[in-house]
């Protein structure tokens, strides 16, 4: 039985509205019907409950195609000839200020942020229990701090919003914050998020974020700023209390949903409400027709002969990982792991998107571990991967061979998810990663463009800048 969802539909209160002209005849309603002016809205409550219901909802487009910035650019992804016009740049690495995929990215961030900034603008004005009002509060700043670290992996330093914007012209005053400014807030934001919200929920609170995952969250961010000694003290906790290593077939499918692999994930709900997925249409291969699915799709984020052949000899992920379908000359390494055959034609899918699961936790404890010369330590963590995934365990490695295998381990655990692009990148491996993938690509249309160390960092999207002066391009980028 499907364990009940978060239920998150999308709600129109959040339309963030300045004010509503007057009129000087008194007996005239100007107000369109359908609008709730923000002076007269977030006075209750059930207020506050919808609106951070609506911020949830807005993760939704989000992650429908955040594959496209953490996947594709990757050795681990590709696009074909069907799927070039809208993700070629991302697969060739020839994205520029003006790619209207790096503008809706920054556009989605920033109104996500803007949703938690209401609820936490608006949160102490209704009567509520404290319990409710810190569940809410919360909530909110785990939200924020996830699309804070969407951005500071993407762009680098951005502006910094942290209060409720009201007007226009406020909006393109802000100029760049550093880098360390903005994982400076998204620690302060997750640090309070986990000391109000509670372990677990029940009933149709399930899929809400949890102090499990402002924590789980946290020891990932503080690996991103190679904060070992800080990351592993929080994230032996996690790994302590978090979930547990199910069999991979286990945690991806229909009906698997918040499983005790989830820490965190986008709750989509199916059924042609426009509140499911896209997967299928995104990552089935065009020329399986509805083969596969009931939905033709359109390959984009297909798996690179290199990740396929990457799995050990007797490795059980593969086959739930990574679908085959050859088509000519062709052969299609597709996401198996996001589509179920029951996708039906309206192409909304019902499974979710972990954004935060219990085996990357593990992974990320056992490389703290291990940059922390505990380097025994952190091959019995990575041990409890590799044998829930029928593999054999490795023992008396080098802290430099521990690293390597790690790192090889969350590129198969993690293939598709949206991780690998960054990992690089942090490690500080992308160019020469990529001059090697490029060197063995094949490509199916284009070549991949010039590998340059300044790719690590997306440009600001031109849009932004004509709009607000004050924020500064990054290096690479006109």
């Amino acid at each position: 039985m499907k364990v009940k969802k978060l239920i998150i539909y999308s709600v129109s209160i959040l339309i963030i509205s300045v004010g509503i002209a007057s009129c000087k005849k008194a007996f005239v309603d100007i107000t369109p019907k359908g609008i709730i002016p923000v002076s007269t809205y977030y006075n209750t409550e059930i207020d506050i409950k919808n609106a951070l219901i609506g911020t949830y909802s807005s993760l939704r487009p989000i992650y429908n195609e955040q594959y496209g910035f953490g996947e594709l650019p990757s050795d681990n992804a590709q696009t074909y000839g069907e799927s070039e016009v809208l993700y070629g740049e991302q697969d060739k690495l020839t994205w520029q200020p003006t790619s209207t995929n790096l503008q809706n990215a920054w556009t989605r961030f920033y109104a996500t942020i803007a949703y938690a900034n209401i609820v936490l603008e608006h949160v102490n004005t209704p009567i509520m229990t404290q319990a409710n009002r810190d569940a809410y509060t919360g909530q909110a700043k785990f939200l924020r701090a996830l699309m804070y670290f969407n951005l500071v992996r993407m762009y680098g330093g951005v502006p910094l919003v942290l209060n409720e914007i009201t007007s226009e012209q406020q909006a393109y005053t802000y100029n760049r914050a550093s880098a360390a400014e903005v994982y400076t807030q998204i620690e302060k934001d997750l640090t309070e998020a986990a000391a109000v919200l509670p372990p677990s929920y029940t009933g149709s609170d399930i899929g809400r974020a949890t102090s499990i995952a402002a924590n789980a969250l946290l020891g990932k961010v503080y690996m991103f700023q190679n904060k070992f000694p800080q990351a592993e003290s929080i994230l032996a906790t996690v790994a302590a209390t978090a979930g547990t290593l199910l069999p991979y077939d286990q945690i991806f499918g229909l009906g698997k949903d918040n499983n005790k692999d989830i820490i965190f994930s986008v709750q989509y709900l199916g059924g042609g409400f426009g509140e499911g997925n896209t997967f299928a249409r995104s990552f089935v291969p065009q020329p399986s027709g509805t083969t596969i699915t009931a939905v033709t799709g359109n390959s984009n984020n297909a798996g690179t002969p290199d990740l396929y052949n990457s799995f050990e000899t007797g490795d059980s992920r593969l086959n739930t990982a990574i679908g085959v379908y050859s088509a000519g000359t062709l052969i299609y390494y597709y996401p198996k792991k996001f589509i179920y055959q029951s996708v039906g034609a309206n192409s909304e899918g019902d499974n979710d998107w972990p954004i935060l699961r219990y085996a990357d936790i593990i992974l990320l404890y056992a490389e703290a571990l291990n940059e922390n010369n505990k380097t025994p330590d952190a091959l019995t963590q990575l041990n409890l991967v590799r044998k829930r995934s029928n593999l054999a365990e490795k023992t008396d490695l080098s802290q430099a061979d521990a690293r390597t295998v790690i790192r090889h381990e969350r590129r198969i655990e993690l293939c598709f998810e949206g991780e690998r692009w960054f990992d690089l990148n942090r490690w500080n491996i992308m160019v020469e990663v990529m001059q090697a993938h490029k060197a063995n690509y094949t490509p199916a249309n284009g070549s991949i463009g010039n590998i340059v160390p300044t790719l690590s960092l997306y440009p600001i999207p031109q849009r932004e800048r004509t709009l607000n002066p004050k924020l500064t391009q990054n290096p690479g980028y006109q």
